[in-house]
């Protein structure tokens, strides 16, 4: 086992190595090195930080609890393995959240009650249109603008995370930016004027 300051020099495939033989200290050098971005892709589905933080802090556990299914010698890096866990745990939150709102508007129209959501993060009306074009996009497409755009994965990482070759990563990628460009021009035109 590794004391702190050493563990600071290693990779992470030595981190996972000394994770899995009981180093509990060298998992938390790995989560201290990837929760940020933990957070922010979990941010970027959900629009909550609170419910972001929960959600990564929950990736992280499920991915301590499943670390023995990562294979760095398949090729497998850790960043887009956890941030797949991260995306997987928040999409399964908005889903969550999506039957519950439609749930309690269904109960509120029921009651002759009129029904609204709170935009409780996004408080610039520039990252609104940009938040509702890109939720106008496929799930998939969604993930992947966010994964290359927001959080910076590279083309190997992204493949990586599709369990796909990079050229594939290429074409859904321009398919994705060109699905964008169609929903910004046809239904928000002001985010062209802005230089979207």
């Amino acid at each position: 086992m590794y004391n702190s300051r050493r563990r600071d020099q290693l990779d992470d495939e030595a981190l996972i190595r000394e994770a899995h033989r009981g180093d509990a200290g060298a998992f938390e050098e790995l989560v201290r090195r990837y929760q940020e971005a933990a957070f922010r892709a979990a941010y970027l589905v959900l629009h909550d930080a609170e419910e972001a933080k929960d959600a990564a802090q929950d990736a992280i556990v499920k991915a301590y609890r499943a670390l023995g299914s990562f294979r760095p010698r398949s090729g497998q890096t850790f960043r887009p393995w956890l941030l797949k866990i991260v995306m997987n745990e928040s999409l399964n939150r908005v889903k969550s959240r999506n039957r519950r709102a439609a749930v309690a508007e269904r109960a509120a129209r029921g009651q002759s009650l009129e029904w609204s959501l709170d935009e409780t993060v996004v408080d610039r009306e520039r990252a609104r249109l940009l938040r509702e074009a890109l939720e106008a996009l496929k799930e998939q497409e969604r993930v992947l603008i966010y994964l290359r755009y927001f959080l910076s994965l590279s083309e190997h990482e992204l493949a990586d995370y599709m369990g796909c070759a990079q050229g594939t990563v290429k074409s859904r990628l321009h398919r994705a930016l060109a699905k964008l460009r169609e929903v910004v021009r046809d239904s928000f035109p002001g985010l062209l004027a802005e230089g979207v």
